[in-house]
């Protein structure tokens, strides 16, 4: 069903106005080479979210004889500690990369339900290469792209999360290297005008109902020390020894002493989770 605004224009003017489009040709160029360079910085900035990342987790909707879904699973984020509470979990991503980090952090975390596939959202078709299940999840991916496509996919939920605010994971991570490395510019503040509000009316234009809920989010650690600090966080990025004071300033800014002599490291922004029931469309 057509709304009185074009949400679906607006849904790909955000998209492509990230970084001035630059980041988002590179991912449609080669989105497998693309995202697999990214898996390092990524599993170890998933791992510095994993105290917010709880908040997410608990908005979602599981059964533990649920199947799920994740699409463009990365580092296994979502996945691992999702296939820990359901039946089981299929992670889908295009990095081989991704699904490698995925696959050892499920071992690690004692995961044996958890099944990856290299697959391209775009090229999965639904009951032919790749089965409906209970709950569909779209974090930060590029699915959230066809709304139509994910109510297709569920029998129960679809839940669709990105970043309600800046700082994305990425400008998070860049935040630590400006000034420090050539190849880090910084990414201007989502315009709150194309945020959650594009992806809630496209649903309801098509009809549907959608939940939608705000929750903290952020990169945090405890460090013994600020050095300690600085050597874990520094393999995030490449970036010249000479500029290692640079680096070190830019981290200072998170670091808050704590009154025992450690250290806390933190970086706070917002994420929205909008879910709703599969069901037929108006379009």
């Amino acid at each position: 069903m057509k709304g009185i605004v074009n949400w679906a224009a607006l849904q790909s003017l955000a998209m492509r106005g990230f970084n001035g489009g630059a980041l988002h040709k590179q991912m449609q160029d080669n989105p497998g080479e693309f995202w697999g360079k990214t898996a390092v910085m990524y599993d170890k900035m998933a791992k510095l979210e994993e105290e917010y990342t709880r908040n997410q987790l608990e908005t979602l909707i599981l059964d533990p004889s649920d199947s799920v879904l994740d699409i463009g699973c990365g580092p296994g984020r979502l996945a691992v500690p999702i296939a820990q509470k359901t039946d089981r979990v299929t992670a889908l991503d295009v990095a081989p990369q991704m699904l490698a980090v995925c696959e050892q952090n499920a071992r690690e975390a004692g995961v044996n339900n958890l099944e990856t596939r290299l697959l391209t959202w775009d090229d999965a078709i639904i009951g032919e290469n790749i089965e409906k299940h209970d709950v569909i999840i779209a974090s930060r991916s590029v699915a959230m792209a066809d709304l139509i496509k994910l109510n297709s996919a569920a029998h129960k939920y679809v839940f669709v999360l990105s970043f309600a605010q800046s700082p994305s994971l990425k400008q998070a991570c860049d935040s630590l290297f400006i000034g420090a490395s050539d190849t880090v510019t910084p990414i201007p503040p989502q315009n709150r005008m194309l945020g959650y509000n594009v992806t809630f009316n496209l649903l309801y234009d098509m009809g549907i109902d959608p939940s939608l809920r705000v929750v903290k989010d952020g990169f945090t650690c405890n460090y013994s020390s600020p050095l300690e600090a600085y050597d874990d966080l520094r393999g995030l990025h490449e970036f010249p020894a000479e500029n290692e004071n640079i680096f070190r300033q830019n981290v200072d800014k998170y670091l808050k002493p704590n009154p025992e002599g450690t250290h806390t490291f933190r970086i706070e922004t917002k994420t929205y989770i909008i879910w709703w029931q599969p069901q037929q469309l108006k379009l």
